[in-house]
């Protein structure tokens, strides 16, 4: 073979083997490349989640008829029958009407939701979060109070109990409902308790899979609760929201003044001076996140238990021990 041909050979072998080269650099960067943005997308420094909360952690007991004294309130005996005993006679004061409040029928809404920041490069710790839920729940609250009232034949006052050992009453209801007061919301109709909390928590991961890209995230940890909330309506907070509008009430008929729009506002007065009443606590927390590679998109669930220090109605047993969980979606910077 001539020379000139074995040199034309080696240097179409050159070329072939330079493409071969540059393919294998080529593929070689790319799948450095590609296992740089998956590893560097799994491990974003902050984020902020957005979530859907279903909020255990509170409860009430029915109360039916539970009896309002009212300092204030003094009635003469127009407009009742029968012959009042003489410790009544000239004068008729609230420790001895039969007005009652009822609070039944508690329920938890489908109204929970919040949002979540978090730092996931935290020495030690991992990940510092702050997040929110604002809840609501609903139950059915009425003032019922006389409208008529006879003596109970031969009366013994000084045995009486309550109002009802002295009156046979004929009754009127105003429900403290917000479809009473046309201001219903969605499928809120009822009295509304509403909550906003914010808990700091500390994490952990627990485990993490693949080891590289570390899609699957299982964490736990802890912190602090903070929480805010409507009170319940209640013989205390009725009685001192109300006290003072009973000084105009002189008869029977002037009990009418219970559905007055200056009462319903006093009552919502009340409500709203105690709204900004902290109420602090732990919480425990168990989760598990699913990030997806490349995009900074996640799925997460939270499972907190939260340890509430005091009561959240100083008047009404609530509870407040028990599970908050948030299943929402995240995205990772």
């Amino acid at each position: 073979m001539l020379p000139g041909k074995y040199i034309f050979l080696m240097f179409r072998g050159y070329k072939l083997l330079s493409g071969v080269k540059m393919a294998v650099f080529r593929c070689g960067s790319s799948a450095l490349l590609l296992t740089f943005v998956l590893v560097s997308s799994s491990f974003g420094v902050a984020g902020v989640g957005i979530h859907w909360g279903n909020d255990f952690t509170l409860r009430m007991e029915d109360v039916e008829q539970e009896w309002l004294s009212f300092d204030n309130l003094s009635i003469g005996d127009s407009g009742i029958t029968g012959n009042l005993p003489p410790q009544l006679a000239g004068a008729i004061t609230g420790k001895d009407l039969p007005i009652f409040l009822t609070r039944t029928d508690w329920k938890r809404t489908m109204i929970n939701g919040g949002l979540k920041i978090y730092v996931d490069v935290i020495p030690v710790l991992d990940v510092v979060e702050l997040s929110t839920n604002f809840g609501l729940w609903e139950y059915e609250g009425s003032i019922t109070y006389p409208v008529g009232l006879t003596v109970v034949d031969n009366v013994n006052y000084a045995t009486a109990t309550n109002p009802e050992d002295i009156f046979t009453p004929v009754y009127d209801t105003i429900p403290f409902t917000l479809e009473n007061y046309g201001a219903g919301f969605g499928t809120l109709r009822k009295t509304p308790y509403m909550k906003l909390g914010f808990d700091l928590t500390v994490r952990k991961f627990i485990f993490q899979f693949p080891p590289m890209v570390k899609m699957l995230k299982l964490y736990g940890g802890g912190g602090l609760s903070l929480n805010f909330a409507t009170p319940v309506i209640s013989k205390s907070l009725i009685e001192d929201a109300i006290n003072a509008n009973l000084e105009s009430a002189a008869t029977l008929t002037d009990l009418s003044l219970f559905s007055n729009e200056e009462v319903i506002e006093a009552v919502i007065k009340e409500i709203l001076g105690n709204l900004m009443t902290p109420h602090f606590g732990l919480h425990l927390d168990l989760g598990v996140m699913i990030k997806i590679p490349v995009i900074p998109l996640g799925f997460y669930v939270d499972g907190r238990f939260l340890i509430p220090f005091d009561n959240m109605d100083p008047n009404v047993d609530l509870g407040g021990f028990g599970i908050l969980l948030n299943s929402g979606i995240s995205l990772s910077f």
